[in-house]
């Protein structure tokens, strides 16, 4: 009986863990700027958008966003319009070929496990408020070891604030390690609230799409300027980071496993 309150408590844990605000994945809130990309002590490799090829990113409904823009760090944007997600946001799985999807694709050349996000803003000087806090985090981040087939690492199901200054989200899957409200250092707040990820598992494609709050919200379309990733054993020393957080699919594994582990036990008394 004690074995089985046990596994009853590790399955609530992993509820937990799956759930919007994990404790694990705390973000830190920076009033200043990310670090320069170009400068090599921070690690950061901009990945190349992906428009053709074997892997392309796939457009959405409505608009035609997608362009080169998004591989280089320049101000400039990619985006697409993304009205369909609300499947994959709700499975946390995305194949290529289902219907419904769409993805902005970038290919880091390599396996990494952190990621770092630079959005795109074009309401930053608009009146504060909730259609403004929910449009600077429309953005839900997606791993692939192929390209095809990609897993739901993180999501943006809620946000706070009074003033652009004190705005915080809540995120499902893993939360960012650091959210710089002040954007880049070379963009300043055209990049505001660029944020970091450090992943459990390493992956070569990284995609964007909508988060949950801009679909609620009606306003789908999710606006890239670059994306950097870097391995976190290879950060300088005092970088900001956390711990990596089990991603939802290796959770809800563990939760399954547990839950058939307990039903087994039962049927064996």
């Amino acid at each position: 009986m004690k074995a089985l309150t046990r596994l009853a408590f590790g399955v609530a844990a992993v509820a937990l863990w799956l759930g919007p605000s994990s404790w694990a994945g705390a973000t830190t809130y920076d009033a200043g700027a990310a670090p320069l990309a170009t400068d090599p002590g921070n690690g950061v490799v901009l990945g190349t958008h992906l428009l053709g090829g074997a892997h392309p990113s796939v457009a959405g409904v409505g608009g035609s966003g997608l362009s080169a823009s998004g591989t280089p760090l320049d101000g400039q944007r990619t985006y697409i319009y993304d009205r369909g997600a609300q499947p994959d946001l709700t499975d946390g799985v995305a194949n290529r070929g289902d219907a419904g999807f769409a993805m902005m694709i970038w290919d880091m050349g390599q396996a990494y496990d952190s990621l770092r996000l630079y959005t795109h803003q074009d309401h930053y000087g608009e009146a504060f408020g909730n259609f403004w806090m929910q449009d600077m985090m429309e953005y839900s981040v997606w791993g692939s070891h192929d390209g095809d087939n990609f897993v739901l690492l993180s999501d943006v199901v809620g946000f706070s604030g009074t003033n652009k200054d004190d705005v915080t989200y809540t995120f499902a899957g893993t939360a960012p390690s650091v959210v710089y409200r002040g954007g880049s250092t070379e963009f300043g707040t055209l990049n505001a609230y660029t944020r970091e990820y450090v992943f459990s598992q390493a992956y070569q494609y990284y995609g964007i799409r909508t988060s949950q709050i801009s679909l609620t919200a009606n306003d789908a379309d999710p606006e890239i300027d670059a994306i950097g990733a870097f391995n976190i054993a290879n950060r300088p020393p005092g970088t900001p980071g956390t711990n990596p957080v089990p991603e939802p699919s290796t959770m809800l594994l563990l939760g399954s496993g547990l839950a058939g582990l307990a039903a087994w036990r039962r049927v064996r008394r």
